[in-house]
């Protein structure tokens, strides 16, 4: 269902309602309608480690106390389950049995998730890429959660000291990685006696966690959201490549300003504003958004069977739905996609600017 009422009392609002989030007390704009049939789901962040090899580094980690660093496969090897891959709906339920937040940096199509378990109660959580089994030896991104008394404080901590980077986080948490180990990041929130620490073997650490992708089952999620910029086609592009998954648009326009906004729930706005319109304006104007979405076409064909619901097919196979009592928003979706898009245009031309072939994905 299209919840239209969550952010702004008009449906002419549109996706730049101009909503206030509180994840730490840093306002942020969310969209005023939810993708089409959008299940509930909990916010996630991509993780991926080494289970051999790795040296993490001491830190704010349980390995505070310790001179030098420990090699990862040490922690791994000493009690607990051998590594193998689960499921999302495992790690959620395994979140839900030990009753503590278990982190991670969010679903990644194509990868198998790695879930290794200690018995002093740390979860390993490692993306393998595809053909790599469980238990591999080589290093890829990893997430782990550590049982840690104090941990918000611990973190404080280490960032007194000097030598680290602060990196604050949505719900009043905070993260921290050395500014000669950008391969470690460490986070935590208070009130919450786990801390996480997420590992890239390509030096990537603190750019997921910037970007809003670590999150948990069970706990906070999330970094504070990016503000609006404006993009060049050149940076949309770069965005694209380096998110490793589509954004969608309607195509250049002379003239006007490309604006980017990012959530912490992985959705993506791309807002075109006229000549002499600054960046976060609060009017409405012509957005293609694309959101995460997991079986997003078949939700839109289940959309477009329920009453005032109008059916629109696009090229590529492609279907729209778009509220007869409300011609400002059109939903997209294709075939073996795991995004929906969704077209809002306040003058009413949604649909012309839908099925006119100029929403594509920037590549």
């Amino acid at each position: 269902m299209i919840d239209r009422t969550r952010c702004s009392a008009s449906t002419s609002a549109g996706p730049w309602s101009g909503c206030a989030g509180d994840d730490g007390g840093m306002p942020f704009f969310l969209d005023y309608s939810e993708p089409v049939s959008q299940p509930a789901t909990p916010r996630a962040a991509v993780s991926a480690g080494t289970f051999r090899n790795l040296r993490f580094r001491v830190g704010a980690v349980i390995v505070l106390a310790v001179i030098g660093g420990l090699i990862l496969w040490l922690a791994l090897r000493n009690g607990g389950a051998s590594a193998k891959g689960v499921s999302v709906a495992e790690i959620r339920t395994l979140a839900a049995s030990v009753g503590h937040p278990i982190f991670w940096v969010g679903p990644q199509k194509g990868y198998t998730y790695e879930l290794k378990r200690n018995s002093d109660g740390s979860i390993y959580i490692r993306y393998l890429p595809q053909g790599v089994k469980p238990g591999s030896n080589a290093q890829y991104l990893t997430v782990a959660t550590y049982p840690f008394e104090g941990a918000y404080a611990a973190v404080e901590n280490v960032l007194k000291q000097g030598g680290a980077t602060r990196i604050r986080l949505a719900h009043k948490g905070l993260a921290e990685f050395s500014t000669t180990n950008p391969n470690n990041v460490h986070a935590a929130y208070p009130g919450i006696d786990y801390q996480a620490e997420i590992f890239d073997p390509n030096g990537g650490a603190a750019a997921i966690v910037r970007e809003g992708r670590l999150a948990a089952f069970g706990g906070p999620s999330g970094s504070a959201a990016p503000k609006p910029i404006a993009a060049s086609p050149a940076k949309l592009r770069s965005l694209v490549t380096r998110l490793g998954r589509p954004i969608y648009w309607a195509g250049p326009r002379s003239g006007y300003t490309y604006e980017l906004r990012r959530t912490l729930d992985r959705k993506v706005y791309i807002r075109y504003l006229p000549p002499g319109v600054p960046v976060a304006s609060r009017r409405s104007y012509l957005t293609v958004a694309t959101y995460p979405f997991l079986g997003a076409f078949a939700a839109i064909q289940r959309t477009a069977k329920r009453k005032h619901q109008v059916r629109i097919g696009l090229a590529g196979g492609g279907l729209g739905v778009m509220d007869a009592r409300n011609p400002n928003n059109v939903h997209l979706a294709y075939p073996g996609s795991d995004y929906q898009v969704e077209v809002f245009d306040p003058s009413g031309r949604a649909r012309r600017i839908a099925t006119s072939g100029r929403i594509t994905a920037i590549g």
